[in-house]
């Protein structure tokens, strides 16, 4: 909503009287309590998602592949450095996500306290800003052990394939190294990528929407004080 849109809005409800800058700052100032609460909101609900997604990732990592794997004949062992990546991976996640809140609450009380709005605006975008580049940071890591995880079952896979057959990995042809690198990519693009979409959305509807909106009402608060 623009300076204008805030005028428009005043006069409807307000026939005959004009907006000042008290208060058009006073709107402002409802509108941003009004977008913090909801962070405040979103706050909460990402500690309750995170929390499952992370613990579906590791019951997967540490129940479900274990067991798959000792009863297949396959016998897939995950390298040690891509068990150390996939824990480094998740800690990452709930370390960005534990550093935002901290933060968040300290900018939140500070600001109560002795911030008028636009410190209080410019403290808490910056704040949003950061934990948004450090979430998609951890993100793409925790996306790229998916994928090295991924990579490394189907290798290993293969190679079983090929050996329980009597063959030799040399004799497989090129066309036929294609074929199952194709396949394998395009699974691999559908679930990894899958997921690093699906994460990327739910912080965009969580926080990210409101760093834009925040933006927004400090132009309109920059414009009123000139």
């Amino acid at each position: 909503m623009e300076l204008k849109e805030l005028q428009k809005t005043w006069n409807r409800f307000s026939s005959g009287k004009e907006l000042n800058e008290d208060q058009i700052r006073d709107m402002l100032g409802r509108r941003t309590r009004t977008l913090i609460d909801r962070i405040n909101r979103n706050v909460r609900i990402g500690f309750v998602v995170l929390f499952v997604l992370i613990t579906l990732f590791l019951v997967d990592d540490y129940i479900f592949f274990p067991i798959l794997t000792n009863g297949s004949e396959i016998g897939v062992v995950m390298p040690q450095w891509l068990v150390f990546l996939t824990i480094f991976s998740n800690i990452l996640i709930i370390t960005t996500f534990i550093y935002f809140v901290i933060k968040y609450y300290q900018v939140q009380k500070m600001c109560d306290i002795s911030c008028n709005l636009r410190e209080t605006l410019i403290r808490i975008i910056e704040i949003l800003r950061i934990y948004q580049r450090l979430f998609y940071l951890a993100l793409f890591i925790f996306a790229l052990a998916l994928a090295l995880q991924f990579i490394s079952g189907v290798y290993s896979g293969v190679v079983y394939d090929i050996e329980s057959k009597g063959m030799q990995v040399s004799e497989i042809s090129f066309e036929q190294w294609i074929t199952v690198t194709g396949v394998g990519l395009l699974v691999l693009v559908l679930s990894v990528g899958g997921i690093y979409l699906l994460m990327r959305w739910g912080f965009r509807r969580l926080y990210g929407n409101y760093i834009d909106k925040l933006k927004e009402m400090l132009i309109e608060l920059n414009e009123i004080q000139g």
